[in-house]
């Protein structure tokens, strides 16, 4: 059996560029999630990028795995589904500020779970969507 060819980057530039506010610390969010997945090898196939409405939501489409896209605030709870359905999966979900303060109760349920989750919540002190 063949070992999977590493993987260089899991942002490809036919992506285009970020589409955030320049200062906005989305885009370096996102860079150092693409590190970090480099430097695990994460296998492209197995790993799901889980976002939800907001600024922060537009990033599942520019990563080479699968992603989901759901309601605001509801980014936790589809993570805690898909990791319960397929615990071999890697589970990131990605939420704003403005997404973490409507499903803050979803947040404490996934802890109490203490599920294989990663968690990266962007606080940009906005509802950019919403013209903040």
């Amino acid at each position: 059996m063949n070992a999977p060819e590493a993987v260089a980057s899991y942002l490809p530039k036919s992506a285009g560029p970020l589409p955030f506010c320049p200062g906005c610390g989305h885009s370096l969010l996102l860079r150092e999630l693409d590190r970090a997945l480099v430097l695990l090898q994460a296998d492209p196939a197995k790993t799901v990028i889980v976002t939800d409405i907001g600024c922060i939501g537009l990033s599942d489409r520019y990563f080479s795995t699968s992603g989901f896209h759901g309601l605001h605030g509801r980014s936790i709870t589809y993570a805690t589904g898909l990791k319960l359905a397929r615990p071999d999966l890697t589970v990131i979900a990605l939420i704003g500020d403005g997404g973490c303060g409507i499903g803050g109760a979803h947040l404490l349920s996934a802890a109490r779970r203490n599920l294989d989750i990663t968690l990266l919540v962007a606080n940009n002190f906005n509802y950019g969507m919403t013209g903040g």
